[in-house]
């Protein structure tokens, strides 16, 4: 079951975070050249489901951690606590918390209409604290060009990343698509409710 958890966490991080990053960036850009209404809404319906999904993501992880912590034997629960609250818990807590800060930050208007926000959010939901980590201290260890290589996630070749980040944008819309048909669908049958009770 934790194997589960584990994997819808990652799929969120993966699919919807980064996406929603990479969804940013185009947005800004396209928001230059095309001034029409449907634009901004589908930025405004990709803000809500990504709040919701923050939320999700919440949810997930608490649960993750209490059935990790039902499942694990004396030793390795004291030693998964220590984690937690030990010398050094601010590494266990600050990725996840952060990232339903910022999706839940996205809620503001104000937030979402500022563009340098955006972009630093962006960039935050996109990279993990870990992954930076790493970056920051392979460039400290050794800065050559020669001996960088490429982070391969998923086993895309770098021909194919164009196309592998517009199939993410692709799949993240067709996600926002559904929540918003859901969301009307839920408000029709509201309101038909309410209709029928006067």
């Amino acid at each position: 079951m934790i194997e589960e958890i584990i994997f819808k966490l990652q799929l969120i991080q993966i699919d919807f975070f980064t996406a929603f990053g990479l969804f940013t960036f185009l947005y800004f850009i396209s928001s230059i050249f095309i001034r029409k209404p449907i634009v901004k809404n589908i930025d405004e319906e990709s803000n809500r489901f990504i709040s919701f999904i923050g939320i999700l993501y919440l949810l997930l992880w608490i649960i993750g951690i209490f059935v990790e912590l039902n499942i694990l034997n004396q030793e390795d629960k004291t030693e998964f606590l220590n984690r937690m609250f030990g010398k050094y818990w601010f590494g266990f807590w600050i990725q996840p918390l952060l990232w339903v800060l910022i999706t839940q930050l996205l809620r503001f208007k104000s937030i979402r209409k500022n563009i340098f926000l955006r972009i630093l959010f962006s960039v935050l939901l996109m990279i993990s604290i870990e992954r930076m980590i790493i970056i920051i201290t392979s460039f400290h260890r050794d800065y050559l060009p020669s001996s960088w290589t490429m982070y391969n996630e998923v086993g895309i070749y770098p021909s194919n990343l164009v196309l592998s980040l517009f199939l993410k944008i692709i799949v993240f819309l067709v996600f926002v698509g559904i929540f918003y048909s859901i969301n009307e669908k839920i408000k029709n049958f509201k309101l038909r409710r309410e209709n029928n009770y006067r």
